[in-house]
């Protein structure tokens, strides 16, 4: 059992309650329940995550359900199976202009991060309608039950939001969930997509050593806060492995990863060869 997402899963969701029944109750202020519940956002990407890679437990429906859970405060409107099949194409095709999903965001200088990160939902929605029909032509089965699950939470978002509407509560559904997305997903979009991979123009077929990059520095500070995404190379390398486990396995086979020419640099974003990370780092990183 991966127990540091789903005690982030739970801490998480203790949060967006409490933040919650503040703006209803009228004891916090709109500033602080967006950012208490845009960091949920942001920590709730992590259980979504390790579920789309199967990597909270051994049980599928472990990984289901609490996979859908945690996407219902991202993206209620884009069904989990839909994101789990856009990521896995990422896994396949990183850095790959025509297949990666994930190239919206990662081909693009910081400023337009701005305006796309908050966006990441529809953009993955788009990328994934474009290849719908010919995935249906092929084995029409499992992305009909996705899409359909998909129709179904669309339906019931939209609903939602003219309900907030038509009861003069769009402003609370705002402070709690609208505005948090946006800025949550920007976070997202910014820590497991951009940092690893802007910049980058090898694709993962060519050289997975090279598809993906590891940041080095402060890595006691910056690992949870990034949620391993410094390591995460070693995710792209070892999809199947939970994400807190990864700076171990850095750690004890740091001198056969870096055989192979891995992609590196500082946590500023300067690129380093081997030989300069084996003179910042003489021994194996603590």
């Amino acid at each position: 059992m991966a127990w540091p997402a789903l005690s982030v899963t739970l801490g998480a969701f203790i949060a967006f309650v409490v933040a919650t029944l503040g703006v209803i109750g009228g004891w916090l202020p709109a500033w602080a329940a967006i950012a208490i519940n845009s960091t949920v956002v942001y920590l709730m990407f992590l259980p979504v995550h390790e579920a789309t890679h199967h990597t909270l437990g051994r049980s599928s429906l472990l990984n289901a359900l609490v996979g859908r859970f945690a996407w219902a405060f991202i993206g209620p409107h884009f069904a989990w199976p839909c994101l789990r099949y856009a990521h896995m194409e990422h896994h396949r095709n990183a850095n790959d202009h025509e297949n990666d999903p994930d190239y919206f965001a990662t081909s693009k200088p910081f400023w337009q991060l701005l305006f796309r990160g908050p966006l990441g939902d529809f953009y993955y929605a788009r990328w994934y309608l474009a290849r719908l029909p010919e995935r249906l032509r092929n084995s029409w089965r499992k992305p009909f039950i996705e899409f359909a699950e998909s129709a179904v939470l669309v339906a019931l978002t939209v609903t939602g939001i003219v309900l907030a509407v038509i009861t003069g509560h769009i402003w609370t559904l705002a402070v709690v969930i609208l505005i948090p997305q946006r800025i949550g997903l920007f976070f997202i979009i910014l820590f497991f997509d951009w940092l690893p991979h802007y910049g980058l123009n090898v694709t993962h077929r060519e050289n997975p050593y090279r598809a993906s990059r590891t940041r080095i520095g402060l890595e006691r500070l910056v690992t949870p806060l990034w949620m391993a995404q410094n390591y995460h190379l070693m995710h792209h390398l070892h999809p199947g492995l939970p994400i807190h486990v990864l700076p171990r396995v850095w750690r004890r086979n740091e001198a056969g990863y870096l055989a192979c020419d891995p992609a590196l640099s500082t946590l500023y974003g300067r690129e380093l060869t081997v030989d300069e990370y084996r003179q910042l780092r003489p021994s194996p990183a603590s």
